[in-house]
């Protein structure tokens, strides 16, 4: 038993001599190759920084124009909006409505034939609507001119409304007279 108890001290001694030496053999492995990594150049990143420098700049010259690009399409709505001039068409809407409200205070019998009062009441509001598309694109000229040209249409206006007016009370009138002669029985 002597001999099995030496051969195992000799195979565990043998063991861990195997195992250090083993461990020698990585070392020297592991310090070769890092002197051999130690040993090559380092990376040249010099060209990369240049490239990124490059880029900046290019980013930046980019940014600039995007930057006057922009101020200059702000400046050319600015001019724009400057031009624009509001045309005020409230009278024109208020003279509009007191003339309805006078077609629609006037005491007409029934009796009496308003063709032709409807016939010019409806050229006169096609008029005005074509007057009123007028007056929109008018909205550039100084604005004393348009006030000229709205007085101008209303006034033509009253004259219109004037003489349908007249109409009515000649027609009145004439109505009156006919209903006198319809019941004397002396007229003929």
């Amino acid at each position: 038993m002597k001999i099995i108890e030496k051969l195992s001290t000799y195979a565990a001694l043998l063991g861990v001599i195997g195992a250090i030496g083993g461990g020698f053999y990585t070392w020297g492995q592991f310090n070769t190759r890092l002197d051999a990594i130690e040993g090559t150049p380092p990376v040249n990143l010099k060209p990369l920084h240049e490239k990124d420098k490059a880029l900046e700049k290019q980013f930046d010259e980019v940014l600039l124009y995007a930057n006057e690009y922009k101020v200059d399409l702000i400046d050319r709505i600015k001019k724009v909006d400057d031009k624009i001039q509001p045309v005020d068409l409230t009278i024109v809407f208020a003279e509009i409505a007191k003339v309805r409200e006078q077609i629609a205070m006037l005491d007409i019998p029934e009796d009496v034939d308003l063709k032709p009062i409807s016939k010019e009441l409806k050229r006169l509001s096609e008029e005005m609507v074509r007057i009123l598309a007028n007056l929109a694109k008018i909205n550039l000229i100084p604005l004393e001119e348009s006030i000229k040209i709205i007085e101008d249409v209303i006034a033509e206006m009253n004259k219109k409304l004037a003489i349908v007016s007249k109409e009515n009370e000649v027609q009145d009138a004439e109505i009156k007279e006919i209903k006198l002669k319809s019941n004397n029985p002396l007229a003929n």
